[in-house]
C-alpha cells in the first residue's frame, strides 16, 4: 500500500441540495454507500479538480441537477495514495477490485462490494486519494 500525506491542497464537491448545509458530514453517502464506504458509514468524497467533482456528481444522470459547488482546503495524513491504480508489487490482490461496478454488485445483486471490504483493511482513519475512474 502506498501512504502519503496532504498538505493544504485544495479539493472540490457539488452537494445536492438536501445535504448543502452539512457540506462536512458525509451523511448523504452514509444513506446508501459509496464505493468505499457502506451503507451506515458517512464518508465524504473529494474531487482535486472542479471537472471531476462535477463528474462524480452527475455519474448516474447526463444532466446536471441543482447542487452547491464548495470548495475545500485540507490536510490529512496518512492517506491511502492510489492514484497510479492497482500495481501487484505495491498492493495487497484485493486492491485490483478497487474500481468495482459496486453499483451493480450491490444494488442489483446484493453482493458486497470487493471496495467495501478494502475500506475497513484501511487501519485508522480513511483517507483515500484516487483517480475519478
Amino acid at each position: 500500500m502506498i501512504v502519503t500525506q496532504l498538505d493544504r491542497i485544495t479539493a472540490y464537491r457539488v452537494h445536492t441540495p438536501k445535504w448543502a448545509s452539512m457540506p462536512l458530514s458525509g451523511a448523504g453517502a452514509a444513506t446508501h454507500g459509496g464505493r468505499v464506504n457502506r451503507p451506515g458509514i458517512e464518508a465524504l468524497y473529494l474531487a482535486l479538480d472542479v471537472q471531476t467533482a462535477i463528474d462524480e456528481y452527475k455519474q448516474v444522470s447526463t444532466l446536471l441537477p441543482p447542487g452547491t459547488f464548495v470548495t475545500y482546503q485540507i490536510s490529512a495524513a496518512p492517506v491511502v495514495d492510489f492514484r497510479e491504480g492497482f500495481n501487484a508489487r505495491e498492493w495487497d490482490p484485493l486492491w485490483e477490485d478497487f474500481y468495482c461496478d459496486w453499483r451493480a454488485l450491490w444494488f442489483n445483486t446484493r453482493i458486497e462490494p470487493p471496495s467495501w471490504v478494502i475500506w475497513c483493511s484501511v487501519p485508522g482513519p480513511k483517507v483515500f486519494f484516487s483517480i475519478h475512474a
